[in-house]
């Protein structure tokens, strides 16, 4: 056990040196906006059928997802490596650009405005409730923040990585081959990614009972506004059974609810909060000029 706590460390130091860091969080941002530029955003700004705006947040899954966990890994890596002096500066800067983009999306509104940039009303908004949200638990990183980041990636990276190899099958029993396309393995390959940085964000500190509980009251609502209210993401219906793919996101919800219920009850581990404790290390990497 030693071993692994040892090689965790070693890659939460890898993952903060500033130029890896930096990629992670800027690929976490252009995912964001590609995905509702490109799908979501126009899905939730239809002039003809818009969704409610309290539907927002649960409608850009992945994008979303992607965005969520970036912000919690640069609360966590800041709250374990960087000084009180750069934390302090990453929350105001968050909170700036978060206030900006907030009255970029109430201009949207105004008589007159551009049809082009009325229709970047939602991806501006959920943009600018996120970073708000970060910058306002910025300096607590709350478990149950994280947990219902972490939960988020993991949830909609497997997702994903189902659609498509249902799709391969369905391609290879129909067609004779599996359709192994460039957008398809792309998209796998990105949202194993996905996966994989929501299990690293839950390295860095334990669920408890209440970021299990949160985590599965927003992602079963979430569940709802897809599957009941309609606002599932696209999919090829001819190769991936629309059925399969609802019962398979509430099984999910479900089973990592679950486990975060189980880590909830284990011996408690380091968590971010902790970490400041550990003044020996902090200072020692370089962080970000933010």
């Amino acid at each position: 056990m030693k071993w692994l706590t040892d090689q965790i460390s070693r890659i939460h130091v890898l993952v903060a040196l500033p130029p890896l860091f930096i990629l992670i969080l800027a690929t976490d941002v252009f995912a964001y906006f590609a995905g509702l530029l490109f799908w979501y955003g126009d899905v939730m700004a239809n002039p003809f059928m818009p969704a409610p705006i309290w539907t927002w947040p649960f409608i850009p899954d992945c994008p979303l997802a992607g965005l969520l966990g970036g912000l919690g890994l640069l609360m966590v890596t800041a709250h374990k490596f960087w000084s009180p002096q750069a934390q302090a500066r990453t929350r105001r800067y968050l909170l700036i650009i978060g206030g900006v983009s907030l009255l970029l999306w109430l201009s949207t509104y105004l008589p007159g405005a551009p049809v082009a940039w009325s229709r970047l009303s939602a991806t501006l908004a959920v943009w600018s409730w996120s970073l708000l949200l970060a910058g306002a638990f910025f300096h607590q990183a709350p478990p149950w923040l994280l947990g219902l980041f972490a939960f988020g990636q993991i949830k909609y990276g497997i997702w994903t990585v189902t659609a498509w190899t249902i799709y391969w099958r369905n391609t290879a029993l129909m067609l004779g081959a599996p359709d192994f396309n460039p957008m398809s393995v792309l998209m796998t390959v990105s949202h194993i990614a996905l996966v994989g940085q929501g299990i690293f964000l839950l390295t860095y500190f334990k669920p408890d009972a209440r970021a299990a509980l949160v985590s599965f009251v927003w992602y079963a609502l979430s569940d709802f506004v897809d599957y009941g209210l309609g606002w599932f993401p696209s999919l090829p219906l001819t190769y991936i059974p629309l059925a399969i793919m609802q019962w398979h996101t509430i099984v999910v919800t479900v089973l990592l609810s679950a486990l975060y219920t189980w880590f909830s009850r284990q011996p408690s581990r380091a968590t971010p909060q902790a970490s400041r404790l550990n003044k020996g290390r902090s200072g020692q990497l370089t962080h970000p000029s933010v």
